[in-house]
């Protein structure tokens, strides 16, 4: 059982609901490049993005056409997904003519030749051993699934007036604290996640031996016992606390059966501060299929709402048991595996929920009027949810191959004619809209802009910027690589 910390109880007598608004957001998107048949791509990741091994943004995973998109940390996820539309530009203008982006999360339809081009083509050579290791595992066709991740931090300022009004004596380990009570009620609350995002409907594939393919449509395949999730036995537990669910993970690495600790697969993942790996710098939040009826994966209305549910599991005080936990995950995975008109199996839950985040939401003025529409249209409507949508626009998987395909032209098409606009839309219009997709295409970390100057960096290195320049001159240790 976790700490108790009485959170909700020291943000409201401190009246710190102001404060909770601040922290760091970060999104980070994966997702295939494909052909114009839908079928993955057997050209190479550009080689003008940078090098593969220390670029910030622009990444590739299992798959060479698995591209994985980084945003910076920034202040909202409203303004990470901005600049997850600026890595989309740039990834997009580097694609080739006959390439598009594969909008879902379950991978296009691979025939023979495509899993032997999977199985035998990796460039990434330094991490090539964890790589064999997951094919040999679980499989190329399951290895190559996509989806978002949220990372997510409470800024340091909130974090010690909170632990200057809590009676505890070491920040740190308060911290730590906190993190895993916010981490404890994702996990308890994956089952609302799994209903309002789930986007998975089919699997494409008979390749993958671990995701079976069902005769009539579910919520999320990727979210369920099928899907992107660790063997039995091989699950982490968050029903004690953050030094026993590390202990747990060097337990299952020092008996040989996970890799490291990046083989997790959890609903979320503590992310360390690089100079004390005791300490949590943020949460990575990784139960969410890629939206593919939003051009970024994810809206800025599910964002909002989002946050809005991040911050009302800090506030929320009651104690998680190990059943209790238990229970919600055997529910999550029923949700996930229901089909996609269902009702949600806990609906009086959701409704509570609604009611306990529509009063929260007060101390915020507007800010998340947005997020409570959409979960009120969701919770009440089950034919508005993602997965129901995608069931009417292709009510079966060779349909849904099909719809992919052609909605991913679609928005290659698009880009292609209004390149000029997007890029305006995306990074503005004076000179430093120039240096900022630069820097991104290099490699170089936008630290922060206006339409003044920009702040970039290169390792230890920073710049201020106030006109275009070139980034080789400039940072000359680009070069190296």
């Amino acid at each position: 059982m976790g700490a108790n910390l009485n959170l909700g109880k020291l943000v409201e007598e401190n009246n710190l609901y102001a404060e909770l608004l601040n922290g760091k957001f970060g999104i980070e998107l994966e997702t295939h490049r494909v052909t114009r048949k839908g079928r993955l791509s057997r050209a190479s990741h550009s080689s003008k993005l940078g090098s593969r091994r220390i670029h910030p943004y622009l990444q590739t995973d299992y798959s060479e056409t698995q591209a994985e998109l980084v945003t910076e940390a920034v202040g909202s996820f409203e303004e990470a997904r901005d600049h997850l539309l600026q890595l989309q530009w740039v990834l997009r203008s580097h694609m080739g003519d006959d390439e598009a982006v594969w909008p879902l999360s379950m991978p296009p339809e691979l025939k023979k030749d495509d899993l032997q081009w999977l199985d035998e083509t990796f460039e990434r050579t330094w991490v090539q051993d964890y790589r064999d290791w997951l094919q040999h595992k679980y499989g190329s066709t399951h290895e190559i699934m996509t989806g978002l991740h949220l990372n997510y931090s409470l800024s340091d300022e909130f974090l010690q007036h909170l632990f200057n009004a809590s009676d505890r004596t070491n920040f740190k380990a308060f911290k730590n604290d906190v993190y895993f009570h916010i981490a404890r009620q994702i996990v308890a609350h994956r089952w609302l996640f799994n209903y309002l995002f789930g986007a998975t409907p089919f699997n494409l594939n008979d390749s993958d031996s671990r995701t079976p393919q069902f005769t009539k449509p579910v919520r999320s395949l990727r979210t369920s016992e099928y899907g992107f999730v660790n063997d039995k036995g091989e699950e982490l537990t968050y029903d004690s606390n953050y030094a026993n669910h590390q202990q747990q993970i060097e337990q299952l690495v020092s008996q040989g059966k996970l890799f490291s600790e990046h083989e997790i697969y959890g609903p979320v993942r503590f992310k360390r501060k690089i100079d004390d790996e005791n300490e949590i710098e943020y949460l990575e939040i990784r139960i969410l299929d890629t939206d593919p009826f939003d051009i970024a994966g994810i809206s800025e209305n599910d964002l909002n709402l989002i946050h809005l549910l991040l911050i009302y599991f800090l506030v929320k005080d009651d104690e998680l048991t190990e059943s209790s936990l238990q229970h919600n995950e055997d529910l999550s995975n029923r949700i996930s595996l229901q089909q996609p008109t269902e009702t949600l199996l806990n609906k009086q839950d959701a409704l509570a929920i609604m009611q306990d985040i529509s009063q929260l939401a007060d101390h915020f003025g507007m800010r998340f009027n947005d997020g409570l529409s959409l979960i009120t249209d969701r919770v009440l409507t089950p034919s508005k949810t993602p997965a129901a949508k995608m069931i009417v626009a292709a009510s079966d998987a060779t349909e849904m191959q099909l719809w992919a395909t052609k909605l991913g032209n679609e928005r290659t098409d698009y880009f292609k004619t209004h390149e000029k606009e997007l890029f305006e839309a995306y990074f503005g219009k004076g000179p430093l809209a120039q240096v900022i997709r630069d820097a991104i295409v290099a490699g170089v970390r936008v630290r922060q802009y206006d339409s003044n100057q920009v702040l970039l960096q290169f390792d230890n290195h920073a710049e201020v910027v106030t006109e275009p320049t070139n980034l080789n001159e400039l940072f000359p240790e680009l070069n190296i690589y």
